[in-house]
C-alpha cells in the first residue's frame, strides 16, 4: 500500500516541479522583457547632394528604410532650391534679375537669417560671395579642383560687387533685390539648415526615432543612441586624415566644422581653400579648422565657417561664440587647440 501510494505521491511531485519550472520561465521571460529590451537596429542610407556625400543612419518603428529615404528626399530637394549653380533654381534666378524677385516663405526666412548672421558676425559670413567662389573655381563641387590663382586686379574687382550692403530684402512685401552685380551663394548655411528640416521631417513621421543625418562632415542629431546613449564624434585631425584629434558625445543637438583640408590646391608651399576673408577676396588665414557644436544645424554651420574667417581673433571666437549659442574648438594655424569651457563639456560622456 505504501509503495502505491509513493509511486502516485511521487508522479504527482514530478507534476508540480514541472509546473514550477515552467512558472520560473515564465517569471523569468517576463522579467527579460521588461529590464532587457531588445535595442532598436539601425538602417544606413548613404548618397551624394548638397555638393557633398550625406549618411543618414536611423531607426524608427515606422520604417527606418522609408524614413531615411524621406530625409534623403528633403536633402536633396534643399540642394536643388539653391543651388546657386543652377539657372533654374532660385539663388540663380535671384541671381540673374535685376529687379525685385518674389520669395516663398522658406526662402525668404533662409535669407533673412542669412544676413542676421552677417550682422552679428561683423561681416565675416557673407552670402554675397558667388561671383568671388565662381572668380577661384571653387563653384563646381564635380569638377576637379582649381590650381590658378586669380590676379590681385580680378579679386578687387569682384569685391567691389560684394557686400550685404547690396542686398534689398523687403519684409512686408516679402521680396529681393540685388544691387550693384551681387551674387549670393548660401553654402555657408543651407547645408546646415537642411540638415535641421531633415531633423524636422523626421520628428513629423515618427518623433521616438532615433539617430543622426550627415553632410559632408557636419552632423544633426535626431535622437540618443538606442534611445538613451550619446553618439561619439570624432573631430578630424586637419593634417592627419585618419585621425580624431579629439572625441565629443551627443545626444542631441548638432556639429560643423570648416576647414582648410576639404577642397584646396597648393602653390609655392601655400595652401588655398574655398573659405575666404570677404575682406581680402583670398582664403581665410589663421586656422586649420574651426568645429562648433550649437543646438541646431544652421547655427553650427555659419558660426564655423565665421569662426574660421576670424580666426587670428581666436580669443573673441572662443569667448563670444558661446553667446551666439555655439560652443567652439579652433585649431588654429600651427596646430595649436582653442576652445570654449563649453566645448570640453561635450568631451565628456554622459
Amino acid at each position: 500500500m505504501w509503495k502505491k501510494d509513493s509511486k502516485n505521491l511521487l508522479r504527482i511531485n514530478r507534476v508540480v516541479f514541472l509546473i514550477f519550472l515552467v512558472g520560473i520561465g515564465i517569471g523569468l521571460s517576463l522579467m527579460v522583457s521588461i529590464f532587457i529590451r531588445t535595442p532598436p537596429s539601425y538602417y544606413e542610407h548613404t548618397g551624394f547632394t548638397l555638393g557633398t556625400y550625406c549618411r543618414i543612419v536611423v531607426s524608427s518603428k515606422k520604417g527606418s528604410k522609408t524614413l531615411s529615404e524621406i530625409i534623403f528626399n528633403e536633402l536633396d530637394r534643399i540642394y536643388k532650391k539653391f543651388d546657386p549653380n543652377n539657372p533654374n533654381s532660385v539663388i540663380g534666378k535671384i541671381n540673374t534679375s535685376t529687379d525685385w524677385v518674389d520669395l516663398d516663405e522658406e526662402t525668404f526666412v533662409l535669407l533673412d537669417a542669412a544676413l542676421k548672421f552677417s550682422q552679428i558676425t561683423d561681416g565675416a559670413f557673407d552670402p554675397t560671395l558667388g561671383d568671388l567662389i565662381r572668380l577661384w573655381g571653387f563653384d563646381r563641387i564635380s569638377e576637379k579642383t582649381p590650381t590658378k590663382i586669380p590676379s590681385s586686379k580680378e579679386i578687387e574687382e569682384i569685391l567691389r560687387h560684394c557686400g550685404v550692403d547690396k542686398v534689398e530684402l523687403d519684409s512686408r512685401m516679402r521680396r529681393i533685390r540685388l544691387k550693384d552685380g551681387a551674387t549670393l551663394d548660401l553654402g555657408g548655411i543651407a547645408k546646415g539648415y537642411a540638415l535641421d528640416r531633415a531633423y524636422q521631417i523626421a520628428k513629423e513621421v515618427d518623433s521616438n526615432c532615433t539617430g543622426f543625418v550627415e553632410a559632408g562632415g557636419d552632423i544633426r542629431i535626431l535622437g540618443p543612441k538606442f534611445g538613451s546613449r550619446p553618439w561619439v564624434i570624432g573631430v578630424r585631425d586637419p593634417r592627419k586624415a585618419d585621425s580624431a584629434i579629439t572625441y565629443i558625445y551627443l545626444k542631441e543637438g548638432a556639429v560643423a566644422t570648416s576647414g582648410d583640408y576639404e577642397r584646396y590646391f597648393t602653390v609655392n608651399g601655400v595652401r588655398y581653400h574655398h573659405i575666404f576673408d570677404p575682406r581680402t577676396g583670398y582664403p581665410a588665414v589663421g586656422a586649420q579648422s574651426v568645429t562648433v557644436v550649437a543646438r541646431d544645424a544652421t547655427t553650427a554651420d555659419v558660426l564655423s565657417t565665421a569662426g574660421f574667417v576670424m580666426a587670428p581673433d581666436w580669443e573673441y571666437v572662443v569667448l563670444e561664440y558661446p553667446r551666439l549659442g555655439g560652443s567652439v574648438l579652433l585649431i588654429d594655424q600651427e596646430g595649436k587647440l582653442h576652445k570654449s569651457i563649453s566645448f570640453s563639456a561635450y568631451e565628456q560622456a554622459k
